[in-house]
């Protein structure tokens, strides 16, 4: 039988996590005609050995180098026989049947090329900038000036990580973030999936900008929920993802706003930049002086980022 979704999750040293990940899709999927790509990215952890071991339904594709989330991803696919893809991170879980809801919603509303449900951490509480609009100069600068965190309420100052809204309708949305999205076979094979020059973050966002071009809406619907512990596969450095995103963002300015854009963004992120600086120094000299100075370590390495990323950043 041809599935009718195919679930891709890309992994990288995901061993602590995937399992939790594939077990809760057999739990609460079952039902469904469904199959599931995991494709791992040369992860040095053991993390293919386990879904082999555990989960044999489960097709392993793996590679011998790590390609990174967007190639990753648009390998995986080309396996994919389903007639929705669900692009899914390794750190998540389900505890309904996410998969049938979603697609359902889809089969509801045909002007839709994606959709995605509510992302909740752990704790049960809302992910921050689960849904975004599309990033722009004026939303850079709301972030970098501290002006969306002291107005979350507001649709200007909010705007690009929503932060206004309840989350409790449904919307059409700009940018779901891609831990859990799902897209139109067919949607994918016209937008040729993820450009594969972003190899961590901001795939997501200009995967997103693709199909709202090509024409189709992408939907939140609040009626199933995933949770999303946030980043596993990508806290191992940092520092090292910390410069990679802002790469990815100058990347997605200049395919999309142009080199001038993409130049007044690197000014405002360096002034932002210069202001955690100016904040970090102070808490380092002031906490150094007091009894207790164990934050003082990790000031220094938040000193060490922010500027190694103000130094850099002008040669992406």
């Amino acid at each position: 039988m041809t599935p009718e979704l195919s679930i891709v999750i890309v992994t990288y040293n995901s061993r602590a996590d995937i399992a939790i990940c594939l077990a809760s899709l057999e739990k609460h999927c079952r039902a469904h005609a469904l199959e599931i790509i995991v494709f791992d990215n040369a992860s040095k952890d053991g993390t293919a050995d386990e879904v082999a071991a555990k989960f044999p339904n489960v097709r392993l594709l793996r590679s011998a180098e790590n390609h990174g989330f967007a190639r990753g991803n648009n390998l995986a696919a080309q396996h994919a026989q389903g007639r929705f893809i669900l692009l899914l991170n390794p750190d998540t879980w389900v505890n309904d049947d996410m998969c049938g809801v979603l697609v359902r919603f889809m089969n509801e509303h045909p002007e839709a090329g994606a959709c995605a449900p509510l992302i909740l951490r752990p704790d049960g509480s809302r992910q921050r900038g689960a849904f975004r609009t599309l990033p722009t100069l004026a939303t850079l600068f709301y972030d970098q000036t501290g002006l969306s965190r002291i107005f979350p309420k507001s649709r200007r100052f909010g705007r690009y990580m929503m932060t206004w809204w309840n989350h409790d309708d449904v919307r059409a949305v700009e940018q779901p973030a891609g831990a859990c999205l799902l897209v139109r076979r067919e949607v994918w094979q016209h937008i040729n999936g993820f450009d594969e020059g972003y190899f961590m973050y901001y795939d997501d966002v200009d995967l997103c900008r693709a199909i709202l071009q090509a024409g189709w809406k992408i939907y939140f619907t609040p009626h199933t929920r995933v949770y999303h512990s946030g980043g596993q596969s990508a806290s191992q450095d940092v520092l090292k993802n910390y410069i990679e995103l802002h790469r990815s963002m100058y990347r997605y300015f200049r395919k999309h706003h142009g080199r001038v854009a993409t130049w007044i963004a690197k000014l405002l992120v360096a002034c932002g930049e210069l202001g955690k600086l100016l904040v970090i120094a102070f808490l380092m000299i002031t906490e150094k002086f007091r009894p207790r100075t164990e934050f003082w370590g990790s000031r220094r390495e938040q000193f060490r980022g922010h500027g190694r990323l103000l130094l850099q950043h002008w040669l992406y």
